[in-house]
Formats: structure tokens, sequence, C-alpha cells
């Protein structure tokens, strides 16, 4: 396997693996308020997420940037509960939806800051660390438009086929996700 599959493949788990739930929980009650039909917004939040993840992850590779990584953690949770909480109080869809692209990018860059020593690791020694990192990023990419796709299409299936109001199941979902993270934090 070479260097290109190896990071891409990493960029991969890293977000489609379970012990990477909090960002699948977090991508999940970003998109969660948009509609199939708003998969142009899909591609700008996961971009977004993707960039700021990476820049956090820079410059704490290069060390610019060191941090406490149980309070990463901690903070990535509350990330999650932050965006839950903003699809249950929030009713209009555009200023939602607004929020939601500064969501994926501030927290795009606490979320980045929580793999940073892990990746360390894996660069360690390495005398070029950009490429690496860019190849990883394109991983994240890929695997958080894919399941942004996924996501989408479990709403059509909640909206569509069962008939469940989208108020209702961004609701719903979002309180569980809330609920669940609430759990965590306590």
């Amino acid at each position: 396997m070479n260097d290109f599959q190896l990071y891409f493949k990493l960029g991969l788990q890293h977000i489609l693996s379970w012990s990477s739930s909090d960002h699948i929980l977090f991508l999940f009650v970003l998109i969660v308020i948009f509609g199939i039909r708003q998969w142009r917004k899909l591609l700008l939040l996961v971009s977004l997420f993707t960039l700021a993840h990476t820049s956090s992850l820079l410059l704490s590779v290069y060390g610019v940037l060191q941090v406490n990584e149980n309070l990463i953690e901690h903070l990535i949770l509350w990330t999650i509960l932050i965006t839950a909480l903003s699809n249950v109080i929030i009713v209009e869809k555009k200023i939602l939806s607004r929020i939601h692209y500064y969501f994926s990018f501030f927290f795009g860059l606490i979320h980045g800051l929580g793999f940073a020593a892990d990746f360390k690791m894996l660069i360690a020694g390495q005398h070029h660390k950009l490429l690496p990192l860019l190849e990883f990023a394109l991983g994240i990419e890929t695997a958080q438009i894919l399941l942004g796709i996924i996501i989408l299409l479990v709403g059509v299936l909640f909206t569509g086929l069962f008939k469940v109001k989208e108020r209702e199941y961004e609701l719903f979902v979002s309180a569980l996700i809330a609920g669940f993270v609430t759990a965590l934090l306590l």
C-alpha cells in the first residue's frame, strides 16, 4: 500500500468507524435539517468542516498549537450538544442553516484537535508532514460526503416513506442525540 492509500484510508476510517462516533453524531445533527434537494449545502458544510479540521490538525502537527486532549474531548461533546439544541430551539430554517455553516467551521477546528495526538504519532519521524495531512484530509472529505448522503437518505426514508413530518424528524433526531451526549457529559 502506498502512502496516499494509507493516509486516505486513515481519513476514511477516522470518520466512518464506530470509534469516531463523535464525528458521526456531529454530522448527523449538522445535516439533519437539510432535505435531499439541498445536497449542495451538504457539500459546503462538509468542506467547511474538513477545512477547519485540517487547519487545526496542521497547527497542532507543526507545534503551533498544543491543547489538553481531555479538554478537547469534552469540548467535542459540547459542539454536538450545542448543534443539536440549536436544531430544537431555532425554528427558522434560513437562520438555522446559516448558523450551521459557522458551527461546521468553528466546531470543525475543535474536532480537528481531537485527533492531533494520534496523527502526530502516525507521522512521527517523517520529514514531510503536509502531504500525509492533505491525503488524510481527502479521506475525511470523502467519508463525510458519503456519510452526509446516507444521512440525507435516512431523512428521505422517514419523511417520504414513513410520512414523518420534517420538523418532527429533525426534533426527534436532535433531541435523541442531545440526550445521549448529555448523558456522556454527566
